[in-house]
């Protein structure tokens, strides 16, 4: 198990992750950013226009993947 974090860009601020979650790959961090995405975009109070991204990092600091809010499909990085 490897630790992922995943900070969310919003309004041109990062809010930094500093727990993360522990998965078996990558791939599982990725799908799990997706759901934050999700999570995100269906709260009424969201605001639609400011271009919210999650980004997954790995414990090295490595950028493995980013999702969009509201886009329909994640960028994986690796």
């Amino acid at each position: 198990m490897r630790r992922y974090f995943f900070p969310i860009f919003h309004k041109g601020e990062t809010q930094a992750d500093d727990v993360g979650e522990l998965f078996g790959s990558a791939e599982m961090a990725v799908q799990y950013g997706a759901c934050v995405a999700r999570d995100i975009a269906s709260d009424p109070d969201y605001d639609r226009g400011v271009g919210t991204v999650v980004i997954v990092v790995d414990a090295s600091g490595a950028e493995v993947g980013r999702h969009r809010v509201n886009a329909a499909e994640p960028r994986r990085v690796l």
